[in-house]
């Protein structure tokens, strides 16, 4: 076989197997993202009446803060234009850290209390077919609003007529972005292996053609002379 026919080959068979060890690990990183993305609905509490949450607080400039969750359904059974669950539901905020003034006026208006919200860009609990947050579907939970907003680090207490459930916002936007990234390089890692296993059955068939189409280099012959007589 000819030399040239050989290294081709050789790279062949060595990107071919780099792409797939590559995709194999790619497609862990996706499945271990995926099997994240399912927990990111960790509870801070679960299904109580009062409680005791922390804000962590990891930067010094305040958290967004928490948000309560009730068993339930979005109805608006007595067409007030208002959620029923949040007319039914009270919860007040007994204590809570400091907050951070320079995030706003609404912040310093609400200083750390309960507000109702579904979705941030709706008027509280306004019954509108889009103002649904879905995120607890899978539970059987709907969002009843959010506490703490700005809040430095430390204790919040609360106390609900209803059962609820809180999950400590800042914390599960971490854990979203993390889950992003890791993804991400998974996927990444998915389309380079695919993209090296392509190269290396492309280097293999060219040595293949390169070994079949060239000889291997003959050395020359020494043609010797007989002695003269």
């Amino acid at each position: 076989m000819h030399v040239a026919g050989k290294v081709f080959l050789g790279l062949g068979v060595l990107f071919l197997v780099l792409g797939i060890v590559m995709s194999g690990s790619g497609i862990g990183s996706v499945k271990d993202a995926g099997d994240s993305f399912e927990d990111l609905g960790d509870f801070a509490i679960e299904n109580t009446n009062s409680g005791t949450v922390n804000v962590t607080d990891k930067d010094g400039q305040g958290d967004m803060g928490f948000t309560f969750w009730i068993e339930g359904e979005y109805l608006d059974e007595d067409g007030d234009g208002e959620w029923d669950h949040c007319a039914a539901t009270n919860i007040t905020i007994l204590s809570h850290p400091e907050i951070n003034d320079n995030w706003g006026e609404d912040a310093r208006e609400l200083n750390g209390s309960f507000y109702y919200e579904v979705n941030e860009w709706y008027d509280g609990c306004e019954a509108d077919e889009e103002n649904k947050d879905r995120q607890g579907e899978g539970e059987g939970l709907i969002k009843v609003g959010r506490a703490c907003l700005a809040c430095y680090a430390g204790p919040m207490e609360f106390e609900s007529n209803a059962k609820v459930s809180v999950t400590n916002d800042d914390y599960l936007i971490e854990q979203l972005i993390e889950v992003g990234i890791g993804g991400l390089g998974g996927v990444m890692g998915v389309l380079g292996g695919v993209g090296l296993s392509g190269c290396g059955v492309c280097f293999m068939v060219l040595g293949g053609i390169l070994a079949i189409a060239l000889n291997d280099p003959k050395e020359a012959t020494m043609m010797q002379q007989p002695p003269s007589v």
